[in-house]
């Protein structure tokens, strides 16, 4: 004969049991254990299935966020292209005027005028009125013939040099 836990023997096939309540104890705490493990089961399944949801939810989250900024970062690199070429655009027409400005000066100056004159009739302090560097003689001849509008040319089409009573004559004109 064999012994079994809570004081049960086999006897063929009939169990004999010695304590019943025992055995009754351990078939209901192994039921009210059993019927925990499942509800602990259960809840376990719960919270796994909502930390997955907020996982799901977060990643989607993360996501929409990296879109986002990648926009700002394509904003930010358009507005930065768009600003460069505006400053460039910007330091062009700048120059453009100056040149237009120190020639205005220089024609002034080619006037007689004294730098002083010059200052005081545009309201400029004297250092910003320069006289450009001495011009070669076709740069001079061709000023010249702009600034009197004489046309001084041969039948080769070369220009003559044109006097500077000529050009002060024109100027006084």
């Amino acid at each position: 004969m064999h012994r079994r836990k809570g004081g049960a023997a086999r006897i063929g096939r009939v169990v004999a049991v010695r304590d019943w309540g025992a055995v009754m104890a351990q078939v209901r705490t192994s039921g009210k254990q059993a019927a925990a493990r499942k509800a602990a089961r259960e809840r376990a399944v719960e919270r796994a299935a909502e930390f997955r949801r907020r996982q799901e939810q977060l990643e989607e989250l993360a996501a929409e966020y990296f879109v986002a900024a990648d926009a700002v970062d394509g904003i930010n690199e358009d507005a930065e292209a768009r600003i460069q070429k505006i400053r460039d655009e910007q330091a062009a027409a700048i120059t453009e005027a100056e040149e237009q400005s120190q020639a205005i000066i220089e024609r002034m100056l080619d006037t007689k005028v004294s730098r002083d004159e010059v200052a005081e009739r545009l309201g400029i302090p004297v250092r910003d009125v320069k006289r450009s560097k001495p011009k070669t003689p076709a740069t001079v001849t061709a000023d010249a013939t702009i600034a009197t509008g004489d046309d001084h040319s041969d039948e080769t089409g070369g220009a003559h040099d044109a006097s500077p009573s000529d050009v002060q004559e024109s100027y006084a004109a």
